[in-house]
């Protein structure tokens, strides 16, 4: 469970330390934190649910054993519950006391499971483009520069060469085109006919020569729209453990059985 809890940590279960005593102590588990010689050591008791409270002369003990080894925080985890006696005893020996149990549905209250997400979403139609020229010449020229080009005069595609010279430079028609129309506020959903004038431009084939034209109209729709989605956790929450002071930890199955001791060094490992 603890390896479960921080990967990142050393778990060893049932190991034998050596104290000041000279004597040895068997611990359930034992943890070293990233990679620091920090040490806990953890008691575990009545993990067979016989419904008994742990008493006072569990904790007392436990308190013989970390008087001798001297660890950085030390643990006493039970299914059951503690005695009053042993909450006041392990409080005034700095010894922390949890209750793991199994996890249930009522757990879930005042706890997010799924989290319901709302989009808005501004979006616009695709622009409808009509160009305007002074002359019925210049029209002639660009249908005749579109044919010849391969491009057609059915529509200019992106990334297609041609192009508009502008007074401040030369860009891609249809980039010109999506520029003007992201730019847009989208805050009023609705048709938009957006009026663009180009006097003093020119719009190009390739490199056949520019035509001079009068401006653009761009119509386009403005859409408001809203999405709905649940983002809920597929793992299946397995136990929980509560330390006392109100703070409880969640752990999940699939953390658990992907878990595994070595027998011959105690080690927890993936």
């Amino acid at each position: 469970m603890f390896k479960a809890l921080h990967d990142s940590n050393t778990v060893i279960h049932d190991i034998k330390l050596l104290g000041d005593s000279d004597v040895k102590h068997q611990i359930d588990v034992t943890i070293e934190r990233n990679n620091q010689k920090k040490r806990v050591i953890i008691e575990c008791k009545d993990y067979d649910v016989s419904a008994e409270k742990i008493g006072l002369g569990i904790v007392r003990d436990f308190w013989g054993v970390i008087d001798d080894v001297h660890p950085d925080e030390a643990i006493v985890i039970t299914c059951n519950g503690f005695t009053s006696e042993a909450m006041k005893y392990a409080k005034s020996k700095n010894i922390k006391l949890a209750v793991l149990r199994e996890f249930q549905e009522s757990d879930w209250e005042g706890r997010i499971k799924t989290i319901v997400v709302t989009m808005h979403i501004l979006h616009i139609t695709e622009p409808q483009v009509f160009m305007h020229f002074d002359s019925q010449e210049n029209i002639d020229k660009l249908t005749k520069d579109l044919t010849e080009s391969g491009i057609g005069a059915f529509g200019v595609r992106k990334g297609q060469p041609v192009y508009l010279n502008l007074p401040d430079g030369r860009i891609q028609f249809n980039e010109y085109v999506e520029k003007l129309s992201n730019e847009y506020p989208r805050n009023n959903p609705g048709p938009v006919e957006l009026k663009i004038n180009l006097a003093g431009s020119r719009i190009e084939v390739e490199n056949r020569g520019g035509i001079p034209i009068a401006g653009l109209v761009l119509k386009f729709e403005i859409v408001h729209s809203e999405e709905y989605f649940e983002v809920t956790s597929h793992k299946v929450a397995k136990l929980i453990l509560s330390d006392l002071q109100g703070s409880d930890i969640i752990i999940f199955e699939e953390d658990l059985v992907r878990l595994k001791i070595n027998e011959e060094t105690g080690e927890v490992v993936a």
